[in-house]
């Protein structure tokens, strides 16, 4: 019988029995070392990882120069290890080994195995750690070593274009879920050798491999520190996207704005590195964090850089003002028919007026419903697959509209209005802003149907107070706005220079070179 069958077979009589001594009632885990007998590190590392179905174990013998042999295994992950590079830089080396003298794991690593990556390590939980990092493992009996061996081979996507922020003109490869393909893609756009790839692990179960990325002359220490300092300082067992990092990362996790702007686009991500900023990378997912940030950042447009700066100028004001409409649009419907009818010429009030004569609802709870259904076909179109969900989106928009307008429970001039509203939020760049401002909408609602314009006025003026107290890593969320000289004014929500006239890094970052 072989030998890994006798481990089975003794794994299955001990489970009979009852848990494995050397399993539960050992030592901890990080403690534990090989002993060097092949036999017993083996049934040490199937019980410590549960027997998976997944693990390769292969057995070997080695032939010595005096005729005897030595035991030899290799293991690896089926799905995560390369079979080809375990197969041509491994098992085959091994067995074409020609007979020595004397076997070692030195011999074995400098002159045998022809992989790139190998380590020397020695305790069962950097064995077991190599393993599901999908490294292969070399044992050999009466050697308490092994060697790790670099075979990365599992399945992911290749580079494709950004689904979430497309552009017409510009870089068109957007990052994947493999955190080295987008540490080298992030390379490729800043082949500088001042480029810092800090490496982090959070989770304790998940273990997920990250990066801290910046420029090591130009950003600022003290934000990176402190960007250090909050990523060390999370405790949880598994971080699946960096969205999950934001939570821990915000200064005011309770702010309905975002504090930290996520980008699956690498040219953004590289430009953010070259103004000094901090970009967070994780393994598993293809959005990467940028920090810190202001709320300007969230109207501005990657595709603003590729084209005439007097485009991108106006193209900026039409999206402050699609802000504004998705923000308050509603809620300015609401207050003037209730309470400021005088605001508006009697020609428009009349026809209002005679629109919504068979109404039963006050405007604000017309206006509710109205929201509330474009929400409700916003996220019913979000969850169904591709084309369908476009078509549910419009045909619902626009069936429930026509029934809603012709069933006097909603007036035209309110569903005109709601549909500018959408389109505002649609315009917002960046998914997490557009939330914060849809979500904000309902307070103000209510504010205008209780105080009239005067409640407009209170819910943004607090919303603002809000905002001129926010801080992103120390930076102040309306820094843009607040410019401290005109060479600030460079590249703001308000106007966009031409690119040779664009010499300043943005100040209130505080990067160690003002000039790029």
């Amino acid at each position: 019988m072989s030998l890994l069958g006798k481990l089975l077979k003794k794994s299955a009589s001990n489970a009979s029995h009852g848990p494995l001594s050397e399993a539960t009632h050992g030592p901890d885990l990080a403690e534990q070392q090989l002993s060097g007998n092949l036999e017993k590190d083996l049934q040490l590392i199937l019980s410590t990882t549960q027997h998976p179905s997944d693990l390769i174990v292969r057995e070997l013998l080695l032939q010595m120069g005096d005729g005897s042999e030595i035991r030899a295994a290799v293991l690896y992950i089926d799905g995560l290890a390369e079979k080809d590079i375990v197969h041509q830089c491994v098992i085959l080396p091994l067995m074409q080994m020609g007979h020595q003298d004397e076997v070692t794991l030195t011999y074995i690593e400098k002159f045998v195995i022809t992989a790139s990556g190998i380590k020397r390590v020695n305790s069962l939980a950097e064995s077991i750690k190599g393993l599901l990092y999908s490294n292969t493992l070399v044992l050999l009996d009466g050697i308490a070593e092994t060697l790790l061996i670099t075979s990365e081979g599992w399945e992911h996507r290749f580079v494709s274009n950004p689904t979430s922020e497309p552009i017409i003109r510009g870089p068109q490869d957007a990052f994947n879920e493999v955190l080295r393909t987008n540490t080298a893609l992030v390379r490729r756009k800043i082949k500088d050798p001042k480029l810092v790839l800090f490496p982090i692990q959070i989770g304790t179960r998940t273990l997920t491999d990250g990066a801290i990325a910046y420029l090591q002359d130009v950003a600022n220490p003290s934000i990176v520190g402190e960007v250090k300092r909050r990523l060390m300082a999370i405790e949880t067992e598994g971080i699946l996207d960096s969205g999950q990092l934001e939570d821990y990362l915000e200064d005011s996790p309770l702010s309905p704005f975002p504090q930290i702007s996520s980008t699956e686009r690498v040219d953004k991500a590289a430009a953010a590195i070259l103004e000094g900023k901090i970009v967070v990378l994780v393994d598993g997912t293809p959005f990467a964090l940028t920090m810190p940030i202001t709320f300007t950042e969230f109207l501005l447009s990657t595709e603003d850089y590729y084209t005439s700066y007097i485009a991108a100028t106006m193209l900026r004001w039409v999206r402050f003002l699609a802000m504004m409409m998705a923000l308050m649009l509603p809620s300015i419907y609401i207050a003037i028919t209730t309470y400021h009818q005088e605001m508006i010429p009697t020609e428009l009030m009349l026809a209002i007026a005679s629109n919504r004569s068979g109404i039963p609802f006050p405007a604000f709870v017309e206006a509710l419903i109205m929201e509330i259904s474009l929400e409700l076909l916003r996220e019913a179109s979000l969850r169904l697959p591709g084309t369908m969900g476009q078509t549910i989106g419009i045909v619902g928009a626009l069936v429930i509209g026509q029934a809603a307008v012709q069933a006097n429970i909603v007036g035209p001039v309110l569903t005109i209005i709601v549909s500018f509203t959408a389109i505002g939020a649609f315009a917002i760049p960046n998914y997490n802003a557009s939330l914060a401002i849809r979500l904000l909408r309902f307070p103000i609602m209510i504010l205008a149907a209780v105080f009239g314009i005067f409640g407009i006025v209170f819910g943004t003026s607090a919303i603002l107070i809000h905002m001129i107290h926010l801080r992103s890593f120390g930076v102040s969320y309306l820094a843009a706005l607040t410019p401290q000289s005109l060479k600030a004014v460079d590249d703001s929500i308000v106007f966009k220079k031409p690119a040779p006239s664009l010499k300043y890094r943005q100040s209130f970052l505080g990067p160690k070179k003002q000039k790029p």
